[in-house]
């Protein structure tokens, strides 16, 4: 279960200071949204995030959240209601993501890194070679007290080949799980189909991005409508092969749109 925020744009043309941030629950395996909550704040998402959390039934899951989340008060909540969690790991939390650096560095400088999972995708002119190292989590006393819940540290180092120009960044993980779990490369790069699965849909099928509605209560309204729509489009298998040929097709036809609503 993937966590992001959105910020929705009508609420940014009314007033840029007081733009609405809809933060959404987002089940990556099926393409559903589970919840969602507003926030007008960006601080305001770790608390949204942490109720999030008391509603939906997370045990057995792979939470995956962005960087603002790497708060220890999270995390434990996570491991209270029996799920795991993957989180990057960035500058609001400088001692952990430096403890997590020095550990990787210390194994590449001795050569004795493993991959666990190399995967290359090359596609609309862009090759990228993504590589994942995992370790057990070794951190400083201090550190190990502090975050108790984290069991293994990840490293993804990206090769990105756009035009004949090449790149290479490398971004870091703590997680719950084990350090010999195979999948976190992929629970990793499952958190971003909350963009492109997600976002993606709302802002191309459902014009969200171009949404001028901007009264109060509306534009938090229509978005649940919106992902309300988009999860029965998700589950309806009605032959159409997108989710917008459903949608336009959902419009044309009393029948079909029957389909869509009710699996008539």
């Amino acid at each position: 279960i993937a966590f992001d925020g959105k910020v929705l744009r009508g609420s940014y043309r009314s007033d840029p200071k007081t733009a609405l941030q809809l933060v959404t629950a987002y089940d990556t395996e099926r393409g559903l949204v589970l919840s969602q909550k507003p926030t007008e704040t960006k601080n305001g998402e770790i608390n949204v995030v942490r109720q999030m959390l008391d509603i939906i039934n997370v045990k057995g899951s792979v939470i995956t959240v962005d960087a603002l989340h790497c708060q220890r008060e999270t995390l434990e909540k996570i491991a209270d209601k029996k799920a795991h969690v993957i989180v990057q790991v960035k500058n609001n939390q400088p001692k952990l993501r430096e403890a997590v650096v020095s550990q990787f560095q210390a194994v590449f400088e001795a050569k004795k890194e493993k991959v666990v999972t190399e995967v290359t995708q090359t596609q609309h002119g862009r090759k990228e070679e993504r590589i994942v190292f995992q370790l057990k989590a070794k951190l400083p006393q201090e550190l190990a007290e502090k975050w108790p819940t984290i069991r293994s540290i990840i490293a993804v180092e990206r090769h990105r080949t756009v035009n004949g120009k090449g790149t290479v960044d490398t971004s870091y993980y703590v997680s719950s799980l084990s350090p010999r779990h195979k999948l976190l490369g992929h629970y990793i790069r499952q958190h971003w189909r909350i963009e492109n699965s997600q976002h993606y849909v709302l802002d191309v099928v459902f014009k969200e991005d171009s949404s001028r509605i901007c009264l109060d209560g509306a534009v938090e309204n229509i978005a649940l409508f919106r992902r309300f729509v988009m999860n029965m489009l998700k589950q309806c298998e009605c032959g159409a092969p997108s989710q917008r040929q459903k949608l336009k097709k959902a419009g044309w036809c009393d029948d079909y749109r029957a389909q869509v609503f009710f699996g008539l």
